[in-house]
């Protein structure tokens, strides 16, 4: 999109300036200066812009690999609750636990419990030693039992690779990965710490991915698995490639605007690459600049706006009591009546425990807990409750109410992921009009939007993944959408490599004449 690339060989004779630099000296010493930066930012970032539209066509099909919890739990062993001989509340004793869940590896019942620090401690449930981590034999049974086939090889013990590079496994390393013998190439990740299968990737996945969000993500896992490097630099690469893209439009923009001026036909005075930089700028840059100033918002992360996650301290008051005392008198052989369970999950809200009883068929069943009773399931938790639950965490700030979430509503969105069916929308009476998100099943802070965060909503999911009410359920539309937008940025991306090439190429040959004399 930058005049100040094209040579005698690229382009006809120039337009007559917008207006003469002697009438208007700044803002022509501007234009100098604005091609000047724009000629050295595209050198800089062109092939990282031309990697960035590129790989966005392969994140549209291949998504990053993930074990789904509803498959975990499908291939997951039943608990053997005649085992287990320890109470939930014994196993947590003076421990400060958010969550407490009791499931199955291999042949023990272990508690899993997560920690107000956000790690997670294993405790034996059937009265014997303290579970130690899993060794290698040990890990490629728990792999085989839920691929339901062989393995070939199980590796040595980790803590980081590629695909477990996220913080969100910070508390099940280390792993081992095992290799499952079937066409797919599937590997598994076991945690030696959990005795659970934590994350599965397929050949085809880790192919595409390494050409789709590994490369898009900038997330080699030597910087990755430092989340404050990665940030940083992702965020700054972010930003120039924006000023390159901000520049760039600008600039051919006033070409634009001289060559009719001038009176000439046509969008662009330039030849050969320059006249395709320029010409797909006007097409495709306004897509490019929205969709480059999403992705740096994607890194944002609290710099400009307000998170979607609570603190501590909120999720803390919403328990409104420690889990251990909201579950004592429950004994161990009450918990037979959740007879088939594959996982049980002890929670606190409000003051009032509760287990989900979670098996194969992806129905959950919410037992509250009353004096150390199990009482009548539950559908979900009751609105009064989270009322005063949320109420609670947010004080001394008014609840106004509660409302159901539709499928369709434009907010339901907690991250990238859609809420679960059932969550409930709590209103608060802030400066930002705060709403809370709460999983109505398991009584989970899911997000909080404000103002702020509602903004946040449309400037990057709605640019950068077209991500509209309007458009959402025209789903074959608003994916050529996306894929045209992409084609052109692509096209802006490689012909501003061309020209990069030709920019330093020639700078260097100027430097060794320089040289020579």
């Amino acid at each position: 999109m930058n005049s100040a690339w094209s040579r005698a060989s690229d382009a006809a004779p120039r337009p007559r300036p917008l207006s003469p630099s002697a009438a208007r000296p700044l803002s022509a010493w501007l234009a100098r200066w604005a091609a000047r930066l724009h000629r050295w930012l595209g050198v800089g970032f062109c092939l990282l812009l031309a990697m960035w539209f590129g790989t966005g066509f392969v994140m549209l099909y291949v998504p990053f690999p993930a074990l789904g919890e509803a498959e975990r739990l499908a291939a997951a062993p039943r608990l053997d609750l005649a085992a287990v001989s320890v109470a939930p509340a014994a196993a947590i004793n003076g421990l400060a636990v958010s969550r407490l869940r009791l499931v199955q590896t291999l042949e023990r019942p272990r508690y899993l419990a997560t920690l107000d620090d956000g790690s997670v401690r294993s405790i034996a449930a059937d009265g014997g030693a303290a579970p130690a981590p899993l060794d290698a034999a040990a890990a490629g049974q728990v792999a085989v039992a839920l691929a339901g086939r062989g393995l070939r090889a199980v590796s040595a013990l980790f803590d980081v690779d590629q695909w477990v590079v996220h913080q969100r496994f910070n508390a099940a390393r280390p792993f081992y990965r095992v290799d499952i013998d079937d066409d797919a190439g599937t590997e598994l990740y076991v945690s030696a710490r959990l005795g659970q299968v934590v994350q599965r990737t397929t050949r085809f996945e880790r192919g595409w991915n390494y050409v789709g969000a590994v490369a898009h993500w900038i997330y080699p896992t030597v910087l990755r698995k430092n989340h404050a490097a990665w940030d940083l630099v992702v965020w700054w690469l972010a930003l120039g490639a924006l000023a390159a893209a901000l520049t760039g439009y600008g600039l051919g923009l006033l070409r634009w605007l001289n060559l009719r001026r001038s009176g000439r036909r046509g969008l662009s005075p330039f030849r050969g690459w320059l006249r395709c930089h320029h010409v797909g700028g006007l097409v495709g840059g306004l897509f490019a600049i929205s969709w480059l100033f999403s992705g740096w918002l994607s890194m944002d992360h609290g710099r400009l706006f307000s998170l979607d996650q609570p603190s501590a301290g909120h999720e803390a008051l919403l328990r409104g009591a420690p889990l251990a005392s909201s579950l004592q008198g429950l004994a161990a052989r009450d918990l037979a009546a959740a007879g088939g369970a594959r996982e049980l999950e002890f929670f606190v809200v409000a003051g009032q425990g509760y287990i989900i009883r979670r098996d194969a068929s992806r129905r959950d069943t919410l037992i509250p807990v009353l004096a150390g009773r199990l009482q009548a399931p539950l559908a979900a938790l009751p609105d009064a409750l989270l009322l005063r639950a949320v109420q609670a965490a947010y004080a001394p700030l008014p609840v106004l109410g509660i409302d159901a979430i539709r499928a369709d509503d434009a907010y339901a969105h907690a991250r990238s992921d859609r809420l679960p069916p059932g969550a409930r929308r709590v209103r608060l009476a802030d400066a930002g009009a705060t709403w809370v998100h709460i999983d109505a099943q398991s009584g989970r802070i899911l997000s909080q939007m404000d103002d702020s965060r509602r903004l946040y909503r449309w400037l990057f999911s709605g640019l950068h993944n077209v991500d509209f009410p309007w458009l959402n359920g025209a789903g074959v539309f608003r994916q050529g959408l996306m894929l045209a937008g992409l084609a052109l940025g692509l096209v802006l991306a490689v012909s501003a490599v061309v020209l990069g090439m030709r920019r330093v190429s020639r700078a260097c040959v100027r430097a060794s004449v320089r040289r020579r004399s």
